[in-house]
C-alpha cells in the first residue's frame, strides 16, 4: 500500500460527480423514464390483515376503454423469494397475510384508466383469525400466519417454529456465574417503533423490452445485482433472460432493497409485450413499504459495586409483520452487539423475528444495531443514575478493547471508541456543560447526554473492473448505485489514486446488470469498505499491466515506476515519462491487447460455521465507532423537546472525500433526531393510520439542531487507504444520546422510541404518582 502521507486524491474534497446533473434536472429518476407505447400500471393491495382469497374477478375491470391486461397469482410462478427465508410470492397466493400485500396488478394505456379499473376488480374475501403482538404471536394457540413454513428454504441454518421466522441465541462465558458476582442486578425493556424510510422519490419502475428483445426492468434500487437475481428467480427464468439496469436513485434508506415492483412490471410487460411503468403514490409507497421494524428488547445485567459489569442477558423479539424479508437480518446484527460497545465477560442473548398480520417491515438505516444500541446506551444511563455514578465514568470502565470478545465469539479489532469518547467531551465541553444550571425559565429545562456506537465493516462480497478508453481515460464497472450519498465520487478517488490518475479523468458507467460485475448492494455501510476495496484491487490490477508496458517503453526497471495525473514516470529520472494513454495505445495497437482491471473482495462470508442457533452472521473484518453527546431544552409543561446541538465524532479510517463524510454525519444527526423525537409508523390493528407525510412528521429546517461533525481518521488495516463505511453509525447513537439528555434535563427516563411529547408527559405523570 502506498504511504498514506503521498495521497493525491483520496483524502480531498470534491463535488459529487452527479452534483451537477441533479440540481440542473438532468438526472433521469425512475418515475420520470418513459419508453414508446408505455403502458401505465397499478396494483390492488390487500385491505384486509388475514384473509382468504375466495374470488378474484376482473372481468367489469378488463372493460374500462384503455385497459389492456390483468394479472394476479395465477399468471405468475409459484417460485417463492427471499433474502434469508424464502417466504414470498409475487402474488398473495390463496390468502393474504397484511395489508399492503399485492393481490393483483393491470396495465392501461393512461393512469387515469388504470386507476378507475382497479376500483372495479372485484375481491371476495373470508376473514381469517388475526394477530398483530408479536408477544401474542408466540403463544401456543396463537393463528399461523405461515402454516408452511417448515418447508421454505433458507440461506442459513434456519430455526423457526410456529410464527417464529427466525429464533436465534448466542453465548459466551458463564452468564449464571457472572450474576453470582454482580452486587447489583438491573432488569429494563426498552420498545422501538416502525419507522418509513422517508425517501423523496417513492417506488417505480418500468419494465420493456430493449433493443434485442430481452425483458428489461429500468429501476431505482439499491441492490441491482440481488434484484436481478431475485426477478429471475421471481419469474422461474435464467438470470440471462432479464436485465435491470439502475436508475437515478432519490433515496433508499435501506427501503429500496431487493425486489418489490419489479416482478410485477415483469409480468405485465411479458404478458403485453409493450413496456409498463409503476410509480407508486406516497400513500401506496408507506402502506406497502418496508419500515423499520419495531423491536422489543429486554436487558438484565450484573454490576459490581467498583462499577464492572459482570453479565448481561438480552432478550430481542421483532415483528417482521406477513413476510420475513431483511428483517431475520436485522436480528443477526442486533445479536451481534447485545453488548454494545463494551466487555461484558458473561453473555448470553436470544433472539425472535415473528411473524405477524401487521405491515410487512423489513430494514432501515442502522439494520438491528439501531436498535440494541438504544437499549444498551439507555440502560448504561439508568444504571449510573440509579448507582450515583458519573455516566461517563461508567462507559469507561467497561470500554471494550481490541481482543475482547463479542458474543458471537469473534475477537474485535482497530477498537476506537475510547478515542472517539474522548474527542466528544472535550469537543462539547462535557465537563463545563454537566454543571450548566439546568433551569432555562419557568418551564424549560436544560440537559446533556451521551451515546456511543458500534457496528461491523464488511458483508459478503463485492467485484469490480477498470477499462481504459483510447485517451488514456478510464471507466470503472460496478452495480454500485448512488444513493445521493456521494459513493460514485469516492469510488472514482480510490480508482484515481490507485492508477496515479486526476478524479476528472476516471467516471463510472451506468449500473446494468448485462455488463456490470456483481455488488451486494448499498446496504450496511458497505460501499466504501466493500467495494471501495474491489475498485482498488481492480486498479491495482490495470495499473500492474501498465507499468508492465511502460517498463519496457521506458526501459526502466517496472519498481522505478510511479503514476501521476495520467503519467507514468521513472521515479530516478523524471524526463523518462509517458502518459497513460500513450500505454493503452501501444498495448492495443502493438502488443499486450486493451487494459483492463478487474477483482473481487469477499468482505465477510454470509455463514461460515454454526455459533450457537440459528446466527445468520460470520466474522466482520474490523468495526467502526463512535460517540454523540446531545444537548436538549425540555418545556415541563407541553413535553415538547428541542435539540440544542449535537457533537457528532466518527472514526472513519480514512475520509476518503472529507465534504461528503461531513454531509453524511449531518444527515445522519437529522435523521437520528427524527427516531428519536417524532418518527413513527402509527399502526393500529394491522393498519397504517398515518401514511402520509402531513401525519407522518420528518424534521424540517426547524426541527434541525446546531450539528458539530467530526472526523477522526484512525486508517484500518483493512479498508482501501484506510477507509471505513460511514452510513449507518452517524445516526445510531444520537437517539440514545438524545433520550439520556432529556432524563439529565427532568429527571424522567423514557424507554421507548420515539419519545413524542405525549410518552413524555405519561412518563412525567407515572413518576409523580410513585412520589
Amino acid at each position: 500500500m502506498r504511504d498514506q502521507k503521498e495521497l493525491k486524491v483520496v483524502g480531498v474534497s470534491l463535488p459529487r460527480v452527479d452534483g451537477v446533473q441533479k440540481v440542473r434536472g438532468r438526472a433521469v429518476y425512475a418515475p420520470d423514464f418513459v419508453l414508446p407505447r408505455m403502458l401505465y400500471a397499478k396494483v390492488l393491495w390487500s385491505d384486509r390483515p388475514h384473509a382468504k382469497i375466495v374470488r378474484l374477478d376482473a372481468s367489469k375491470a378488463l372493460q374500462v376503454p384503455g385497459v389492456v391486461v390483468f394479472v394476479s397469482a395465477e399468471d405468475a410462478p409459484r417460485n417463492r423469494y427471499g433474502v434469508y427465508l424464502k417466504d414470498q410470492l409475487v402474488f398473495a397466493r390463496g390468502k393474504v397475510r397484511h395489508i399492503g400485500e399485492p393481490v393483483a396488478a393491470l396495465a392501461a394505456e393512461s393512469e387515469q384508466a388504470a386507476l378507475e379499473a382497479l376500483k372495479l376488480v372485484e375481491v371476495v374475501y373470508e376473514d381469517l383469525p388475526v394477530v398483530f403482538d408479536p408477544l401474542e404471536a408466540m403463544q401456543d394457540g396463537a393463528p399461523i400466519v405461515h402454516p408452511d413454513l417448515e418447508s421454505y428454504s433458507a440461506t442459513y441454518p434456519k430455526v423457526a417454529y410456529g410464527n417464529v421466522a427466525l429464533y436465534t441465541r448466542l453465548s459466551i462465558g458463564d452468564t449464571e456465574k457472572g450474576f453470582a458476582e454482580a452486587d447489583h442486578i438491573f432488569e429494563d425493556e426498552f420498545k422501538t417503533q416502525a419507522m418509513y424510510q422517508g425517501y423523496v422519490e417513492p417506488r417505480a419502475c418500468v419494465a420493456g423490452f430493449d433493443q434485442r428483445d430481452k425483458l428489461t426492468v429500468w429501476t431505482s434500487n439499491q441492490q441491482i445485482a440481488e434484484c436481478h437475481a431475485e426477478l429471475a428467480a421471481a419469474l422461474d427464468v435464467p438470470m440471462t433472460d432479464v436485465r435491470v439496469v439502475g436508475t437515478a436513485l432519490g433515496g433508499g434508506f435501506g427501503g429500496k432493497l431487493k425486489t418489490h415492483l419489479e416482478p410485477i412490471a415483469a409480468l405485465l410487460a411479458k404478458k403485453t409485450g409493450r413496456a409498463v411503468k409503476i410509480v407508486l403514490t406516497r400513500e401506496e409507497d408507506m402502506i406497502a413499504s418496508r419500515a423499520r421494524p419495531p423491536y422489543i428488547i429486554r436487558l438484565k445485567t450484573g454490576v459490581t459495586n467498583e462499577g464492572r459489569i459482570t453479565a448481561r442477558e438480552t432478550q430481542l423479539v421483532s415483528d417482521c409483520g406477513g413476510y420475513s424479508d431483511h428483517v431475520v437480518g436485522t436480528m443477526g446484527l442486533a445479536v451481534t452487539f447485545a453488548q454494545g460497545a463494551y466487555k461484558i465477560p458473561n453473555c448470553e442473548v436470544k433472539g425472535y423475528v415473528v411473524y405477524t398480520n401487521n405491515p410487512n417491515y423489513s430494514c432501515m438505516r442502522g439494520y438491528g444495531a439501531h436498535q440494541i444500541d438504544f437499549a444498551n446506551e439507555s440502560q448504561m444511563d439508568m444504571i449510573a443514575s440509579r448507582m450515583g455514578w458519573d455516566p461517563v465514568e461508567f462507559r469507561r470502565e467497561n470500554l471494550i478493547e481490541d481482543g475482547d470478545v463479542l458474543v458471537s465469539t469473534q475477537p474485535i479489532k482497530e477498537v476506537t471508541i475510547k478515542e472517539t469518547m474522548d474527542v466528544a467531551l472535550e469537543r462539547s465541553k462535557w465537563v463545563e456543560k454537566v454543571k450548566q444550571e439546568k433551569v432555562l425559565g419557568d418551564k424549560v429545562r436544560y440537559g446533556i447526554g451521551i451515546g456511543n456506537t458500534i457496528i461491523n465493516m464488511g458483508l459478503l462480497s463485492s467485484s469490480a473492473m477498470i477499462k481504459f478508453n483510447g485517451d488514456g481515460t478510464a471507466t470503472i464497472l460496478t452495480s454500485v448505485m448512488d444513493l445521493g450519498t456521494g459513493n460514485h465520487t469516492a469510488l472514482i478517488q480510490i480508482a484515481a489514486e490507485e492508477l496515479g490518475m486526476l478524479a476528472e479523468q476516471v467516471n463510472i458507467a451506468e449500473v446494468d446488470s448485462d455488463s456490470s460485475p456483481y455488488d451486494l448492494g448499498q446496504i450496511a455501510s458497505r460501499t466504501i469498505f466493500d467495494a471501495g476495496n474491489a475498485v482498488r484491487l481492480a486498479a491495482k490490477d490495470a495499473r500492474k499491466k501498465l507499468f508492465e508496458t511502460a517498463a519496457e517503453l521506458l526501459q526502466v526497471p517496472e519498481e522505478d515506476l510511479e503514476s501521476e495525473s495520467g503519467m507514468i514516470f521513472s521515479r530516478t529520472d523524471r524526463s523518462k515519462e509517458i502518459a497513460i494513454a500513450g500505454v493503452n495505445g501501444y498495448r492495443i495497437w502493438v502488443k499486450g491487447g486493451p487494459v483492463v482491471g478487474g477483482s473481487g473482495w469477499l468482505g465477510r462470508p454470509g455463514f461460515e460455521e454454526e455459533v450457537g442457533e440459528g446466527y445468520p452472521q460470520a466474522p466482520s473484518k474490523t468495526f467502526v465507532f463512535g460517540t454523540h453527546i446531545a444537548e436538549v431544552e425540555v418545556d415541563i409543561e407541553t413535553g415538547r423537546v428541542t435539540v440544542v446541538k449535537v457533537t457528532a465524532v466518527h472514526d472513519v479510517g480514512r475520509a476518503v472525500n472529507p465534504l461528503g463524510v461531513q454531509g453524511q454525519i449531518e444527515g445522519g444527526v437529522v435523521q437520528g433526531v427524527g427516531y428519536a423525537l417524532m418518527e413513527e409508523l402509527q399502526v393500529k390493528d394491522g393498519v397504517i393510520l398515518n401514511p402520509d407525510f402531513l401525519n407522518y412528521r420528518m424534521p424540517t429546517t426547524l426541527d434541525i439542531p446546531e450539528i458539530d461533525p467530526v472526523i477522526l481518521e484512525i486508517p484500518s488495516e483493512f479498508g482501501p487507504f484506510g477507509a471505513k463505511g460511514l452510513g449507518e453509525p452517524v445516526m445510531m447513537g444520537v437517539v440514545p444520546a438524545i433520550a439520556n439528555a432529556i432524563e439529565n434535563a427532568i429527571g424522567v427516563r423514557v424507554t421507548e422510541v420515539p419519545i413524542t411529547a405525549e410518552r413524555l408527559l405519561q412518563a412525567v405523570k407515572e413518576k409523580n404518582q410513585r412520589k
